[in-house]
């Protein structure tokens, strides 16, 4: 087994059904953990881009802060792809040759839970440094 599955957390079994897809295995099984183990790191990386557009975010409310999520998400491609890069860095290669082979369907989960996890942790974004 590849160190680097030693290191994901643990979490709660997801219910498998017979209907269950290889990608939303792969999600469950390996995304979720990795997004997990990376979170502090992730929350760092979009405090820092928020400072690099000029955006105080312990002087914004809310809304507008998830508004902020989704836009950097959403349309800045270069953060985006910087956010799969260290999801994908913790991929084994048996985990990277099933990403390669539907990597834009399991990009769209890794930002949406991306996206959830970040919205989830406005207190983590806005805590002072």
């Amino acid at each position: 087994m590849d160190a680097r599955k030693n290191l994901r957390p643990v979490l709660p079994i997801i219910e498998e059904t017979e209907n269950c897809s290889v990608e939303e295995k792969f999600q469950n099984e390996t995304l979720r953990q990795i997004i997990k183990l990376q979170h502090s790191l992730l929350i760092a990386l979009f405090k820092n881009y928020a400072i690099i557009k000029k955006t105080d975010l312990q002087a914004t409310n809310e809304q507008r802060i998830k508004r902020f999520i989704e836009s950097a998400l959403s349309k800045d491609i270069a953060f985006k792809n910087m956010l799969i890069g260290v999801i994908m860095g913790q991929f084994t290669t048996e985990e990277f040759d099933l990403y390669k082979e539907t990597s834009s369907e399991f990009n769209k989960r890794i930002l949406a839970i991306l996206k959830k996890r970040l919205k989830d942790s406005l207190s983590e974004l806005v805590a002072k440094v």
